[in-house]
């Protein structure tokens, strides 16, 4: 069998930046929210071309983001801590950047969640924040979405999350200390990535990554690290 080529990582600002310069236009109330997610689109689609056009086998669905892909998974995830909620948007996208950025305003006024170094690298991620009391469970359809979207366009993604454990492993609690891991934690997510991979067999995908940058534990002498697999028949009782 070939080997099969794939990206990750591919740039998502825009060739001339155009990601960051509408968000910052938005942000000072230059450009509506509409812009914003007109000029993402316009841009992913652009990319997925990119790929297509240099033969790129696994072309990535998922991974564009208009801030941070941890903060992504905390909001699919519905880890979303109340301050914010609270805050009660209409829109996700206004929820996401009160995360990333704090907000203050009419509706109230809350600092970012903190940033942290993804690992050795200058990338800094937004760091979840999981409170006792949050329900845990699929929270809007960005990654759905973003496939389809693809799919519409004659090319069938590789849908990359970040996976549950390190997603679990770079998260904190309230008290911004590293997490207790008990079964109803670990199960809730579970259950949230088993729906997801479940979602995804359905819509037709054949390949799914999830990204796992923190090393899981040795077996046998040698890390298991497998970052992508096909998506089976029945892959959510597969992955259980």
């Amino acid at each position: 069998m070939p080997a099969l080529t794939s990206v990750s990582g591919f740039p998502r600002i825009g060739q001339n930046r155009e990601l960051k310069k509408i968000i910052e236009a938005y942000w000072k109330g230059a450009a509506s929210l509409d812009e914003v997610r007109d000029t993402a689109k316009e841009l992913r689609a652009k990319h997925w071309k990119l790929q297509a056009q240099a033969g790129v086998d696994l072309i990535p669905s998922n991974d564009f983001s208009y801030y941070d892909q941890m903060l992504d998974t905390a909001i699919l995830l519905n880890v979303i801590p109340q301050r914010y909620k609270r805050l009660a948007f209409t829109n996700p996208e206004e929820t996401l950047f009160a995360m990333g950025r704090g907000y203050q305003g009419d509706k109230g006024d809350v600092t970012a969640l903190p940033m942290k170094k993804w690992f050795t690298t200058n990338y800094h991620y937004i760091v979840p924040e999981i409170e006792e009391s949050a329900e845990i469970r699929l929270n809007g359809t960005k990654p759905f979405d973003e496939f389809n979207e693809a799919k519409a366009r004659g090319i069938l993604t590789k849908p990359v999350l970040i996976g549950p454990y390190t997603f679990l492993k770079l998260a904190r609690n309230a008290q911004a200390e590293e997490l207790t891991y008990d079964k109803g934690l670990v199960n809730a997510v579970a259950a949230v990535y088993a729906e997801v991979i479940k979602r995804f067999a359905a819509l037709g995908a054949q390949w799914l990554q999830l990204d796992g940058a923190v090393p899981r534990a040795r077996q046998g002498g040698r890390r298991r690290l497998p970052l992508q697999e096909p998506v089976r028949e029945d892959p959510a009782r597969s992955r259980r």
